[in-house]
Parts: C-alpha cells; sequence; structure tokens
C-alpha cells in the first residue's frame, strides 16, 4: 500500500482483511504518527512491514484558515471572486451539488460587471459549476474546460471554478486559493493537493505566494447540532447525507482551528501522517468522544453498526473466484438483481427518445441520464419518457416526478 492520506485503521483493516487480530494490530498513536512517509507497506506474518522509500521534492507549505461560513454563500462568493480579481486561480469545493450550485448562484450576484463575469469559470461560454450531476457527454467538455482554465497549462488571468468531490479526483487542477467545505482529514489533504499542485516558472500572483487553504466550517462551538436527527441539508451529515461519521469531522474541525490560530503552517506532505491519525486513529476518536458526551458515544456505536451493515451487504454481492462454478456453495444474483459498484447506488439510468442536446453544444446529443437514489426513489425507469426543450436545457418527466437539465446540471423541480 503507497499512500499520503490512508490511517493506520484503515491500512491495518485492508492488510488484515478478515483477521480478528485488526484492532490490536492497529499501532499506538505515536508509532502511527512516526510512520515514514513515503513507504511501502505489506501484510506480515503477524504485523505490517514497513519499507522506507525515497521522497521526491514534492513539498508545500500551506496555511490552513478556519472560517465559520459554510452557509453564507454570498460570503464564499465575495472571498472567491476577490481573489480571482487579484489574478488568482481560485478553487471552490463544496460538499454537496445544492451547496455548489447555491454558491455558484451567489458568484452570479456578485459579479455585476462585465469584466467580473469573465472571472466565473464557463464551458463554451456558458456559465456553470462542476459536479456529478451532468450527463457524461458534458462531463468531458468540463473536465476539459477545468484543467484548461485552472490546470497546469492554465489561461492567463484570474478565475474561480466550483464544484464538488468531482475536483478533487483524475483531474490535473493548480489552484492558487483552495476554499473548501470542512470534510475528513483524509479528504481535506486530497482536495489540497490541488492547491500549488504545480511549480509555475513565471510566479503566482503577488498575494497568493503562499499556498492558503480556507476551510470553511459551521458557526457555533462543535458539531454537536448535527448529531440531531433531521438537520438535514447542512452540507456535512449524519442528517446531511455527506459524511457519516461526525467523530472524524469534529477531530478534523479542531485541528484546521488549532492550526488556523497559530499561524503554524503544515508542512505537506511531512505532516500527512499526524494529520489523519489524529482525526482518524480509533484512540483519538475515543478520546473525542470521552470528552463530548453520551450522545457522541451513541454516535460512535451508530457508525460501528452501518460499517458493519454495509460490510454483510458487499460480502453478500461477493463472487467467489476460489470455487469452481460446479461447487454447491457457488451462488450468484437473481437475474434481476444489479449489483452495485458502490453501496447506496440504487439511481436509475433514463434513455431519451430522441435525445435532447447539451446546454453546452447544440450539436452534442444526450441519449441518457443518470439520476441518484436521492432523486428518482419510487421511478420506474422503463415508463415513457417526455422531454422538452428549455431556454438553457431541457426538462422531462418520469412518470410524476419532473426534472430539469441545463448549465446547472440535472434537479428535480
Amino acid at each position: 500500500l503507497m499512500s499520503a492520506t490512508l490511517g493506520s485503521a484503515a491500512r491495518q483493516s485492508l492488510l488484515f482483511r478478515g483477521s480478528r487480530r485488526i484492532s490490536q494490530t492497529i499501532p499506538p498513536p505515536d508509532e502511527a504518527e512516526a510512520v515514514p512517509y513515503p513507504a511501502v507497506i505489506t501484510a506480515g506474518a503477524s504485523a505490517e512491514a514497513v519499507s522506507g522509500a525515497p521522497a521526491n521534492a514534492g513539498e508545500k507549505r500551506v496555511t490552513v484558515i478556519a472560517a465559520p461560513v459554510m452557509r453564507d454563500f454570498a460570503e464564499v462568493a465575495h472571498r472567491a471572486l476577490a481573489a480571482a480579481r487579484q489574478g488568482a486561480k481560485v478553487l471552490v469545493i463544496r460538499n454537496t451539488v445544492n451547496f455548489a450550485i447555491e454558491t455558484h448562484l451567489a458568484l452570479l450576484e456578485e459579479a455585476v460587471s462585465a469584466e467580473d463575469r469573465t472571472l466565473l469559470f464557463a464551458c463554451r461560454g456558458v456559465p456553470t459549476l462542476h459536479h456529478g450531476r451532468f450527463a457524461a457527454e458534458d462531463r468531458k467538455l468540463l473536465d476539459a474546460a477545468v484543467e484548461k482554465q485552472v490546470g497546469r497549462n492554465r489561461d492567463e488571468g484570474g478565475r474561480v471554478a466550483v464544484g464538488t468531490q468531482t475536483l478533487e479526483q483524475s483531474l490535473d487542477i493548480d489552484a492558487d486559493l483552495l476554499i473548501t467545505d470542512l470534510c475528513p482529514m483524509d479528504v481535506l489533504l486530497q482536495r489540497i493537493g490541488r492547491l500549488h499542485r504545480h511549480d509555475r516558472p513565471l510566479g503566482r500572483p503577488d498575494a497568493f505566494g503562499t499556498a492558503t487553504c480556507i476551510v470553511l466550517t459551521p458557526d457555533g462551538e462543535d458539531l454537536s447540532p448535527f448529531l440531531t436527527p433531521g438537520s438535514k441539508r447542512n452540507g456535512l451529515g449524519p442528517g446531511g447525507y455527506v459524511y457519516e461519521d461526525l467523530r472524524i469531522l469534529e477531530a478534523t474541525r479542531r485541528l484546521v482551528a488549532q492550526f488556523s490560530e497559530s499561524g503554524e503552517p503544515w508542512n505537506i506532505p511531512a505532516m500527512n501522517r499526524m494529520l489523519v491519525e489524529r482525526a482518524t486513529h480509533p484512540h483519538a476518536l475515543q478520546a473525542l468522544m470521552d470528552s463530548m458526551g453520551e450522545r457522541w458515544v451513541e454516535h460512535g456505536k451508530s457508525v460501528q453498526g452501518v460499517t458493519i451493515a454495509e460490510g454483510l451487504t458487499a460480502r453478500g454481492a461477493i463472487i467467489r473466484r476460489d470455487c469452481s462454478f460446479l461447487e454447491r456453495d457457488v451462488a450468484f444474483g437473481s437475474v434481476e438483481e444489479r449489483i452495485r459498484t458502490r453501496l447506496g447506488d440504487e439511481g436509475v439510468t433514463v434513455t431519451f427518445q430522441p435525445p435532447p442536446v447539451s446546454p453546452f453544444n447544440p450539436e452534442l446529443e444526450i441519449p441518457q441520464l443518470s439520476v441518484p437514489y436521492h432523486l428518482s426513489r419510487g421511478l420506474n425507469p422503463e415508463e415513457p419518457v417526455s422531454t422538452t426543450p428549455t431556454g438553457e436545457g431541457f426538462e422531462f418527466a418520469v412518470q410524476d416526478a419532473r426534472f430539469q437539465y441545463d448549465r446547472l446540471g440535472l434537479r428535480r423541480v
């Protein structure tokens, strides 16, 4: 295993999967933090074997700033556009599609002049954002546009690109300033990987020579309010349906606040092990629960229960590759059962006949769209689908549900 953001607990579960010794093989926090990086880690006879590897020169110092304005979309837009006006490439990563859309709309409100509008991310001249609710054909256009405007060989001038987790994976992005929602520490470090990613021979804008990450957090002393069922659309969880384990989020929030107050930068990747372990190690999470009270202890038990249940569900979909097809204990799901690529992926795919066109290219057809489960619950994709062109895209109906697809992506209306 080779990863700068994999905690020791997760590492042990991968190295010794199925073993009842996992809880005993997790090293104590100080040892876990001391594991070198880079390193090649393998499963030994009774414990992991760590072999250090030569490091590269890719190190950076990141100033982390905590900003309790997570739900203040106008303020987030103001900060991002102010930096773009100074020539910065600004990457804004929100945890949910709804938060990303609200931020994009706030940017449109903030960008009152024609000059400001040129600072907003656009695809083929259409102001937009980047997330997972676009058709595959449009995602290709959006991916190319992001890398051209905020990537390694980026255009000149300032720019603000807003999106979700789709921006932290696969794309070669090189931002001057990162603004991101609070997220688990390992995810946060992945997002920071898009900040000052490449050396720029001509330098960066004067105010952005130092890598800076603004972490958007909820207002309040801690995340206890988010434990309440029904705290939906909060951009975090558990009621917000983003990250299940609020313990890791709270531990991450505390680390961000600590370094924000002290002004001490994060040395990446030298501090990665320490940061990840202090936000994910079982001892750290237990200490947090002990200090926060019974509600947090119950939340920890709930997280463990969900993890066990998901593991059982996943095992039920495993095809035994170590047994002959002729053996009686080799079983497959029924022909009506679809084995999902990830837990919770129960959405439907809607096919259009005739296909409507892309909001970014009138010559590009959209033959089908994937509708996520929380938007398609109870719908039968085999039912006839009717589409209606709109000024910026199209609307379609499946049974009694109506959807809109345009430059903002897919929404239910």
